[in-house]
C-alpha cells in the first residue's frame, strides 16, 4: 500500500457561511483524484457558546486502522527505540488514528476548539495528496531517495520574488559579461 505525503492543516474560520463552499472545493479535489481525506473534522461555536461538529472521511473503518499505523507515527506518535515499542506506537497510532485524534490528543482538539471565539469556526483536515503517489512509485523503482521536502506557502514566494528577479539579473549579467 503506497501512501502520498499526509499533510494535517487547521484553519480557524471567520464564520461557518464559507462551510459549504469550502465542502464544494474538497468535493472537486477528491473526485477528481487529487486528495483523499483521512479525517475532517469541522468545529463551529455558536453564538452562546456551544460547539457543533461535522466529520467527514474517505476511508473505510479497516482503512482507517491500516492507516493509522503509519500516519499516527507521522503526526506526532513517536516510535520507540526496540520493535516492541514500534509495534505498541503503531497501534497506538491507528487507534489514534481510527478514533479521528489527528496525532492530536482529545484535550488538544477541546483547546483549540474552545479557543474559538463565539461565531467562528475550525476546519481540522488531514488529507493525502493522493496525486503524488504514481511519481511517489517512479521515484522508489528508480532508486530515488527524498532527502528532504516541506511546504512553501505562497505568501513566502512573494516576498522572496523579488530577491529572486534580481539574483536572475545578476546570474544573466554574469552570463553576458562571461560571453564577450
Amino acid at each position: 500500500m503506497t501512501i502520498g505525503p499526509v499533510q494535517l492543516v487547521v484553519v480557524e474560520l471567520q464564520n461557518d457561511k464559507l462551510h459549504g463552499q469550502i465542502m464544494r472545493e474538497l468535493t472537486t479535489l477528491r473526485n477528481s483524484g487529487t486528495v483523499r481525506i483521512l479525517d475532517l473534522l469541522f468545529v463551529a461555536k455558536q453564538q452562546d457558546g456551544t460547539l457543533a461538529t461535522l466529520e467527514d472521511t474517505d476511508l473505510t473503518g479497516d482503512q482507517r486502522m491500516a492507516y493509522g499505523a503509519v500516519i499516527g507515527g507521522l503526526l506526532g506518535l513517536e516510535a520507540g527505540e526496540s520493535q516492541e515499542d514500534v509495534e505498541v506506537d503503531a497501534e497506538a497510532g491507528a487507534l489514534a488514528f481510527a478514533d479521528q485524534t489527528f496525532g492530536l490528543s482529545e484535550a488538544d482538539i477541546r483547546d483549540i476548539a474552545a479557543g474559538l471565539p463565539r461565531g467562528k469556526s475550525a476546519l481540522f483536515i488531514l488529507f493525502e495528496h493522493h496525486w503524488a503517489i504514481a511519481i511517489k512509485e517512479a521515484l522508489q523503482q528508480g532508486g530515488g531517495v527524498v532527502r528532504a521536502q516541506g511546504l512553501v506557502p505562497p505568501e513566502t514566494l512573494e516576498v522572496v520574488s523579488d530577491l529572486v528577479t534580481a539574483l536572475q539579473e545578476d546570474m544573466d549579467q554574469s552570463d553576458q559579461a562571461s560571453l564577450h
